[in-house]
């Protein structure tokens, strides 16, 4: 058998890729592929590789133009590099509103405007994000009386940002996230906050169990990647589940944790996918 060789694109703080990505290293080499890592501050197209594959830069949101240049020249690239770019900034969730995705009510506002902006709104407690963010980086829960104070943003740096409503619904149910590969439904978890906090981030506490979903999350889910603007190998739909239904919080296109540990049969799904993707394997 001719063994292909492929690249998982990490960050120079995991060069030897993280948990997730070693979990399918073993079913690739089953399947004749070959792994490398290769931190995106130092990837370059090189012929040998049949696929670049975007795992676990994590950092990438820190230099996010620099990036995006690194990775463009790289073929092929999965996730594709416009779906990257699209998914790179939260300004998709509008977009997605209007192919009818239900998502959390969603404003904008560059960082200067937000007190304004969120007094608008009328809502009584807020979440606010960078609109170029992961991992809850510069994430903030303000009640809209601590708006009038400007220090409720010091340390906040320039930039736009996302406000919507507080949903008290992630404190008691968390986030259910659904993991796709090639569009096809694989597995999910259930992400919940550490007692007194609401992100749900395990690097903020959180803690991750495998979980089933309501039949209606995982069609919605199908719905949001319909509704992109081209297909990925690799997907991660977070939803808060809320009394009038699920809400879209995001769709990770770009680096998710794909939560492969949370299932068995999980690393051997992604990699058949991306053996199909090769042109080849089940």
């Amino acid at each position: 058998m001719t063994r292909r060789v492929i690249a998982f694109i990490t960050d120079e703080a995991r060069v030897h890729g993280t948990h997730d990505d070693l979990l399918v290293v073993a079913p690739l080499r089953e399947r004749g592929i070959e792994v490398r890592f290769v931190p995106w501050e130092h990837a370059e197209r090189n012929a040998d590789i049949a696929a670049w594959i975007v795992r676990s830069p994590w950092n990438y949101h820190l230099r996010s133009a620099a990036f995006l240049d690194r990775i463009g020249p790289l073929a092929p690239l999965h996730n594709p590099l416009g779906l990257i770019r699209w998914n790179s900034d939260k300004h998709y969730l509008l977009e997605l509103a209007e192919a009818g995705v239900p998502i959390i009510p969603t404003v904008f506002s560059p960082r200067e405007a937000l007190a304004e902006v969120a007094e608008a709104t009328g809502w009584e407690e807020v979440v606010v994000k960078p609109c170029v963010s992961a991992a809850g980086l510069g994430t903030r829960r303000v009640r809209s009386e601590a708006f009038f104070a400007a220090r409720s943003f010091e340390g906040l740096p320039e930039g736009e940002y996302l406000v919507q409503p507080f949903l008290d619904d992630v404190c008691h149910e968390g986030e259910v996230s659904c993991v796709f590969f090639n569009g096809v439904y694989s597995h999910s978890v259930r992400k919940r906050a550490a007692e007194g906090h609401f992100l749900v981030h395990e690097e903020h506490g959180g803690t991750v169990a495998a979980t089933v979903p309501n039949p209606d999350v995982i069609a919605e889910s199908e719905a949001v990647l319909r509704a992109c603007p081209e297909a990925g190998l690799y997907a991660r739909v977070d939803w808060i589940e809320t009394e009038r239904g699920p809400k879209l919080v995001e769709v990770e296109l770009i680096e998710p944790e794909l939560f492969l540990r949370a299932h068995p049969l999980a690393p051997g799904r992604f990699a058949d996918a991306i053996a199909r993707t090769l042109g080849g394997g089940s």
